[in-house]
């Protein structure tokens, strides 16, 4: 009997009970959606699967969990059963990596499979900000995440080069050329949704908003971050309010909250007297810095904190990046889960200590800034969703990489991949983005199988022997 078995991510048992044996091309069962996209899918790998009964039958368990499922083929047909949606999108997914013809005929291993992911949140971010990736393009990225359950697309739609979503609210907003249309936005959603995948739309604020600032200054500014003002504030909750009825499946909506130019603030008026009337003034005192750098860390939590409350009020999830200094931690919504990147600001373990749920985004190695800036598939394959690496020379971290002892907020972890060098680096914008999706595939079952599964349930070497498999069937989807 053979040791191993070709499905990425590893699932948490299974065991064979035969040889082989070859399925009819039928399919039935409860599960509408998830069965509509293995059929197209299937059809992209050869086999025409038709409605019926005697092949392939999927039955909600009311026994399960709705992200669980358990796959037996045996006696010549294939039975799924899932307590939902999400995990029949798995199962499914499961399937179409096993599945291989012989004789023109469908073949499977006669194997039983019970599986379940451990974290709940797996991503992979595509910036579209910095070099707008055309729509067949992200629908190929969420065939890649839906092969590998990766459960979350975070799509970065604005920074400082673009505004990558439409918009009725300010019609300025969308950078002409380098933006999306509503039947382009509302064609990934239904795409996305087909296959189990969530968008996480992102619209980065204060910092990174050059684009905002340019098209509404009267409202915004213009001094490399947004204005600390009612009036801004407010415009911001239009977006967001705006983003939220744009993605009505999302279930997470990402607010940025990085890499805020803070020293802006400081040459403000306007913000200042703002300030004042929210109670900051600029001679309070916090141990351990200058009253001017505690007086911006307090304009950016509060700023943080006002666009979490739009998005929570509209029924979503705010995300925001680690950005933040602790001693403003209590001013941030618990209901913010922070993506962890670089820890220049805080380590995960004072987040975690205060109260928030925390994703995995380590700099080192999970993320991609092609053709460059990137890291070995056993680099990503030795990470955890315990342990942080950085390039930031001042870091805490011993030895590049830090792991932390596991808690329940560590809700999992996510591939980054930047477009910063796509338009600068290569002869065309088209080069560049198939140098990143080659970069990507090449990487994300590894980070997949570290958040599908938290501990080690294979080495190195059997897991890159799966996926040699795993990416043939990934190339048939995409090509």
């Amino acid at each position: 009997m053979n040791d191993s078995i070709n499905v990425v991510p590893t699932p948490k048992g299974w065991w064979r009970s035969g040889e082989n044996c070859f399925i009819e091309t039928k399919i039935c069962g409860d599960f509408p959606v998830p069965t509509a996209a293995f059929i197209e899918d299937a059809r992209r790998r050869g086999f025409e699967f038709s409605e019926g009964e005697g092949g392939i039958c999927a039955v909600f368990d009311p026994d399960m969990e709705k992200a669980e499922y358990k796959l037996c083929v045996s006696g010549g047909q294939v039975r799924l059963q899932s307590g939902g949606d999400e995990g029949a999108h798995y199962g499914f997914a499961t399937l179409l990596q096993l599945i291989k013809k012989h004789d023109g005929r469908l073949l499977l291993d006669c194997v039983t499979i019970t599986d379940r992911p451990d974290c709940a949140y797996r991503g992979l971010l595509i910036d579209c900000a910095r070099s707008l990736h055309p729509l067949p393009l992200m629908k190929k990225y969420v065939d890649m995440c839906r092969l590998y359950k990766i459960k979350y697309l975070h799509i970065h739609f604005s920074d400082d080069e673009s505004y990558a979503l439409p918009s009725k609210e300010f019609p300025l907003l969308p950078t002409p050329g380098k933006s999306y249309t509503e039947s382009e936005i509302a064609s990934l959603r239904a795409y996305a949704a087909s296959r189990g995948v969530s968008i996480v739309p992102e619209v980065d604020s204060p910092g990174h908003s050059t684009v905002i600032q340019k098209a509404y200054p009267e409202i915004f500014g213009d001094s490399g971050i947004l204005k600390f003002t009612r009036a801004s504030i407010d415009g911001m909750s239009r977006i967001y309010r705006e983003v939220c009825e744009m993605f009505p499946e999302a279930e997470y909506i990402h607010i940025g909250g990085d890499e805020s130019r803070l020293g802006w603030w400081l040459d403000c008026a306007d913000s200042e007297a703002f300030g004042r009337e929210c109670g900051y003034s600029p001679d309070d005192e916090c141990p351990g810095m200058t009253s001017a750098e505690y007086l911006m860390l307090r304009y950016l939590a509060r700023f943080i904190a006002e666009n979490a409350k739009t998005v929570t009020a509209c029924g979503k999830k705010p995300i925001v990046w680690e950005g933040f200094h602790k001693v403003t931690n209590s001013m941030i919504p618990k209901e913010c889960s922070v993506m962890v990147f670089d820890s220049s600001y805080q380590l995960a373990s004072s987040l975690i200590a205060d109260g928030f749920s925390v994703i995995n985004c380590s700099w080192l190695p999970t993320y991609v800034v092609t053709p460059t800036w990137y890291y070995s598939e056993k680099e990503c394959f030795d990470w955890d969703i315990c342990s942080y690496g950085t390039i930031n020379d001042s870091s805490p971290y011993r030895d590049g990489m830090m792991r932390m002892a596991y808690s329940p907020l560590m809700t999992g972890g996510q591939l980054s991949s930047w477009g910063d060098t796509i338009e600068k680096s290569f002869n065309s914008p088209a080069e560049g983005r198939s140098d990143e999706f080659e970069k990507i595939r090449r990487r994300l079952p590894y980070i997949s199988e570290n958040t599908w599964n938290k501990s080690k349930r294979t080495d190195f070497e059997t897991l890159s022997d799966a996926i040699v498999t795993s990416e043939r069937v990934l190339t048939e989807l995409t090509m």
